[in-house]
């Protein structure tokens, strides 16, 4: 598990911190107090950092992003959710619901996704749902628990999901194509040329993710010789 460099208090003291050792390294430097009851190294992470400041956790697409998850959209804003302190500044993101307790600095994949599902636009929850499938960190089943107390129109989304997508540029592609009443295949097996991320049609292969791994969009017959 990846490290955030953001500690309560009451992890310092189950670690055998004494109150004197944690003043201590205040004044030495090795952790900065963040507020009432939170603290961080010097490498912490500097939107886990932002976020505690800030009176709540990273959430959101922000704590999606943090664990591995392919968020479309810009990447500099923290998105965050309010913790129990009373000093807090700035927005935080809700979910619908009843708000959730905080059990640490990053909130965990569903926790962040059911905040995400009123802050993204029906693709942006889409390509998100279709990463978190992908990367195996819930199944499709799980997905609909999670998102149950959002509204019907939200968990209907949930049927254009396609969790073999490799990127969320090919969820993008396929879904603005279907969109369009263009059909398309995904992940399809073509005798001599392998698995490609979609094809439309008989005969247009289109592959997504760069020239890293692809040389572009190919045309080939993928009818058996």
């Amino acid at each position: 598990m990846r490290d955030a460099g953001v500690v309560t208090w009451d992890e310092l003291i189950a670690q055998g911190q004494t109150q004197a050792d944690v003043r201590r390294a205040v004044a030495d430097g090795i952790l900065v107090r963040l507020r009432r009851g939170w603290y961080a190294r010097s490498d912490a992470d500097a939107r886990v950092v932002e976020a505690v400041r800030r009176g709540g956790v990273l959430s959101c697409v922000s704590a999606l992003r943090y664990r591995g998850v392919w968020v479309p959209g810009r990447s500099d804003d923290v998105h965050a959710r309010a913790g129990t302190s009373r000093d807090r500044t700035g927005r935080f993101c809700s979910r619908h619901g009843r708000p959730e307790s905080v059990t640490g600095p990053v909130d965990e994949i569903p926790i962040a996704l059911r905040h995400a599902a009123r802050c993204l636009d029906a693709e942006g929850l889409i390509v998100v749902c279709d990463s978190i499938v992908n990367g195996e960190h819930v199944t499709p089943d799980d997905l609909a628990s999670i998102l149950r107390d959002t509204p019907v129109a939200v968990r209907a989304l949930l049927g254009r999901c396609d969790g073999s997508a490799q990127s969320g540029t090919e969820s993008m592609v396929r879904l603005r194509l279907r969109a369009r009443n263009i059909p398309v295949r995904t992940q399809v097996v073509i005798p001599r040329v392998g698995i490609v991320d979609m094809v439309v049609g008989d005969r247009l292969i289109i592959e997504t993710d760069g020239e890293r791994y692809h040389s572009g969009v190919r045309v080939v017959d993928d009818q058996p010789k």
